[in-house]
């Protein structure tokens, strides 16, 4: 399991602390691959991610973390890592935009 632990500073003063848990991806009978995603307290159930294989479920896995992540900074919250910096998501998204680049 890939873990990932970010305090999300709301507008208001709340804090909240988000635990994302990622699980290695599962094979499935059609070839498919399953990665199980909890991301607490944002969402109540842990998601499963299917992708076309495992490379692909991990990929839409993280992306759809990443994607959770940049919808509370959009709302206005303040993303911190566990020892108290900003969590750097736009590197994360930056990684993932020069990726595409490069390959056309």
């Amino acid at each position: 399991m890939v873990n990932l632990n970010v305090l999300a500073r709301m507008n208001d003063g709340r804090e909240i602390a988000i635990h994302v848990g990622i699980a290695a991806p599962e094979t499935q009978p059609d070839g498919s691959a399953v990665c199980r995603v909890s991301v607490a307290p944002l969402e109540q159930q842990p998601l499963d991610v299917r992708g076309v294989d495992s490379f692909h479920a991990v990929w839409l896995a993280c992306a759809l973390v990443l994607k959770l992540l940049s919808h509370l900074r959009s709302a206005g919250a303040e993303l911190l890592s566990a020892d108290g910096s900003a969590f750097p998501l736009d590197a994360y998204l930056a990684g993932l935009d020069e990726g595409a680049n490069k390959s056309r």
